[in-house]
């Protein structure tokens, strides 16, 4: 089994990540070495020394020597297919055997859980309400699961068993990238270690785009695509133009958001535009009615599919079987786009384009792509041993997004893989490779092959560290908003925002009569509370750090 690293990293050599990289051997040395030194006699403090893994030197005896591992359960949205239950848990066996292995100090096993994005939320709160096993998930809002008491403080644990964990993200992020997972001076999340300068971007179907007589460089902005759409209407009838990447059309508002400089400062029901430091709310603004507009034209038109708003068909899976011309997505700010297209058209055979049609605008709530450990979680510190391993262990990182090797994917070169013959990311056995946005260390990651060369591939990732710590920013980034105070209201207007916000944003309901009960029933839920609450917090925040 090849468990080689990346030949370029984005670390220095002599970072500490070396350590967990390191052979078997070595490391096994290292730990009886450690272990010695402990048992002769030290005399001082009884607390054991902290290993460069994050565990302590008296826990570094074999897991069969500890009584039975502490389970811990690991639910992910993925964007790719959901394999069988069996099947995921071939992949997380298999992580299992190597963390066994490699890290004896860690006493863990791993049960891996995969949800698609129309009905993760839902088995979230599930489980959670349930009382079923959950220790680590990612929060749809972070806002409104701190409100609501849903995430335990980690900074202990992450201080005694992420070390490395945090290192990475704070080498690649920067080091105020946990200031926007803090309340109340406690670390609540863990941050995606990536790329945070997300920017608005399509892909699409290259040949069909040209059939209709139209280039890559004609898709500029969502307006762009309406004479596309015409043409490809006539052309295509059985072809959706649009098609979205989750259910609902959720994922459009980003667009909007950096487009009009839009800082949500916790949760959409009421936002801060630009550097007005004025809380309004959004449902109420003439650039909100616009984007609603443009999405009902585009209904009526038979641009987007009309069950939209309740259909948990993947925009993928429309473009994969040729009935989708294209899908919105955010992806990673660089200089070049078509390896993303490349990406696509290596896993579905078709001939898919990628082109950014906005700029990316740095918030607090964009920054936040995170996991969470339940506050009823009790294996908090399990939990973080676990990302620990994974943020920092190309291996472990890669099992859970490509599967086993031979069976789901071939290794091409160091740090490039395909999939065996024959098969795509929907045909493999396991494939959940479009999770790598949203955790763990996206540097880290094994790419379909491309045919980029050494150089291209390091200039990408160059590139992206410049973008973390030079991206334009909200005014307002590291502002959190704590909603404790209003939960209630919180609670109440989420479900006001799922009944109205998705059939606006897929275009199925008139635009002026439900904009008009939509805001009523916000009003009606607290609205003007939570508002009010914003603006104070917002305000005191400026004062302290103008």
């Amino acid at each position: 089994m090849n468990t080689t690293h990346p030949a370029e990293n984005p670390l220095k050599k002599e970072d500490i990540m070396k350590m967990m990289k390191r052979t078997l051997s070595i490391l096994l040395t290292i730990v009886v070495g450690i272990v010695l030194l402990t048992s002769c006699g030290q005399s001082g403090s009884s607390q054991p020394a902290v290993s460069a893994g994050g565990a302590s030197a008296g826990d570094t005896q074999s897991a069969s020597d500890k009584g039975e591992p502490t389970k811990v359960v690991f639910a992910m949205q993925t964007f790719n297919v959901v394999p069988p239950t069996e099947t995921i848990q071939t992949v997380a066996d298999e992580v299992n055997r190597y963390i066994r292995e490699t890290y004896p100090e860690v006493n863990i096993e791993l049960e891996w859980v995969l949800y698609g994005p129309g009905d993760y939320t839902k088995k979230i709160n599930l489980m959670m309400q349930s009382g079923d096993q959950l220790d680590i998930f990612i929060p749809s809002n972070i806002a409104t699961s701190l409100s609501t008491n849903q995430l335990a403080p980690i900074t202990e644990a992450l201080e005694t068993y992420g070390q490395d964990l945090t290192a990475i993200i704070k080498e690649y992020c920067g080091d105020d990238v946990f200031e926007t997972v803090t309340q109340n001076g406690e670390i609540m999340a863990v941050p995606a270690n990536k790329n945070m300068g997300l920017a608005a971007a399509l892909t699409y179907d290259r040949d069909m785009l040209a059939d209709v007589g139209f280039k890559d460089e004609d898709i500029t902005d969502l307006d762009s695509l309406e004479p596309i759409f015409e043409k490809l209407r006539e052309k295509y009838p059985d072809v959706y133009p649009f098609v979205s990447t989750d259910v609902a059309n959720k994922n459009l508002p980003y667009y909007f958001y950096a487009k009009e400089q839009i800082d949500s400062i916790g949760n959409d029901f009421s936002v801060v535009f630009g550097d007005s430091g004025k809380v309004v709310n959004l449902f109420e603004t003439e650039e909100y009615r616009a984007l609603c507009e443009q999405m009902k034209m585009w209904y009526d038109k038979g641009f987007m599919p009309q069950d939209m708003a309740t259909s948990t068909m993947r925009g993928t899976e429309y473009m994969n079987a040729g009935r989708g011309f294209c899908t919105y997505a955010s992806y990673g700010v660089r200089e070049d786009y078509t390896d993303f297209g490349k990406m696509q058209s290596n896993s579905t055979g078709r001939n898919i384009g990628a082109k950014k049609i906005g700029d990316p605008y740095l918030t607090t709530d964009f920054a936040s792509a995170v996991l969470g450990i339940p506050s009823t979680s009790k294996a908090v510190n399990e939990a973080i041993q676990f990302l620990n391993i994974a943020y920092t262990d190309e291996y472990v990182y890669n099992t859970l997004l490509w599967g086993l090797e031979g069976r789901d994917y071939v290794k091409v070169t160091e740090d490039t893989v395909d999939y065996p013959e024959g098969l795509t990311a929907d045909t493999v056995p396991y494939c959940a490779f479009m999770t790598m946005g949203e955790w763990g260390t996206e540097s880290y990651m094994w790419g379909l092959e491309d045919g980029k060369t050494e150089e291209e591939k390091q200039a990408n990732r160059d590139y992206a560290l410049t973008v973390n710590k030079t991206i334009p920013k909200s005014p307002y980034y590291g502002f959190r908003f704590d909603g404790s105070d209003v939960k209630n209201e919180i609670t109440a207007l989420t479900n006001v925002f799922e009944q109205y916000a998705y059939p606006l944003m897929c275009g199925s309901v008139d635009v002026d009569s439900t904009l008009e009960e939509f805001n009523k029933a916000l009003y009606d839920a607290g609205l003007q509370t939570v508002m009010d609450a914003k603006q104070e917090q917002l305000d005191a925040w400026v004062a302290q750090n103008s």
